[in-house]
């Protein structure tokens, strides 16, 4: 897939492949959808209240999702929400279709381990809003359906750390959290050679530490490492000088206006950038 061959069709898949959501909030971003020309497809079910913190059971969430899958008219996926059981998702989901369909998956947080995934086999996504988010900042959501109907010119600020670097690469990654619980795993994220993106919510930073750790000791080298929002995480000089102590040997950046706050920014993830001093350019 490339973006700017990619058309959008009107008909946008929704599933909900991790936590329950609020009911008014998802109804509201589904209105959203339909008042700007797209028809939702999703399965009712989904409004059904879930018992715990997932939506319905695992096979629920997997035929929800494959229905997606073999349904001909949606060749875009935005997911309800993130919170967690992606990967309890993707484990049991047809992967086969799942590649052979290649849809453009839209989300962040827990929807990170679907980024990996496609990412890892050379599909693009998309890091933005959800459909139960799409009501907390308009302009953010209004970006996503920008980039959608092809304006895909995304350059944005960043913040060099340690040093100006001319870089180029294909930028991958996602929530921090959710990207080191994989390592180890057939969901790993392949980080070599590639520019590394990263966010997070409500992490001490101890915690995040531990995952970094976690990173180097994977022994995989991004090319760079971008931080974006660290929301709830303390303060971002700490986790800046924290990424400089145990990265001391690769270019970082920060102050990407991308993660868990109500005004993010898309990122198309699975796709080439470059990355001149403070500015980060998609390449066409």
């Amino acid at each position: 897939m490339n973006f700017k061959n990619f058309n959008v069709s009107k008909f946008i898949g929704v599933t909900a492949p991790a936590s329950d959501f609020n009911k008014e909030n998802f109804l509201k971003g589904i209105q959203y959808l339909k008042d700007n020309g797209y028809f939702p497809i999703f399965d009712k079910d989904i409004l059904k209240n879930s018992t715990n913190y997932l939506k319905g059971d695992d096979n629920y969430r997997k035929k929800s999702f494959e229905t997606l899958l073999d349904d001909k008219r949606v060749n875009t996926i935005i997911m309800a929400r993130g919170g967690y059981g992606s990967i309890r998702t993707l484990n049991l989901l047809d992967k086969e279709l799942l590649l052979k369909k290649k849809p453009l998956l839209v989300g962040f947080s827990d929807i990170t381990t679907f980024h990996i995934f496609m990412n890892n086999n050379n599909i693009p996504s998309l890091h933005a809003p959800m459909v139960n988010a799409f009501l907390r900042d308009i302009e953010s959501t209004e970006e996503l359906f920008k980039f959608l109907k092809g304006d895909l010119d995304i350059d944005y600020d960043i913040l060099s750390l340690n040093g100006s670097y001319n870089i180029e690469g294909e930028l991958v990654g996602g929530n921090l959290a959710v990207i080191t619980s994989l390592i180890g795993t057939d969901y790993e994220l392949k980080l070599n050679n590639r520019i590394l993106f990263l966010e997070d919510v409500n992490e001490p930073l101890y915690k995040i530490d531990r995952m970094l750790m976690q990173l180097i000791l994977s022994k995989q080298k991004p090319k760079a490492i971008i931080l974006g929002q660290f929301l709830d995480c303390g303060k971002i000089e700490k986790i800046e000088k924290l990424f400089l102590d145990i990265f001391s040997d690769i270019p970082i950046y920060s102050r990407l206006d991308v993660g868990h706050n109500n005004k993010t920014q898309t990122l198309p993830l699975g796709v080439r950038y470059k990355i001149d001093k403070n500015r980060l350019f998609l390449l066409k």
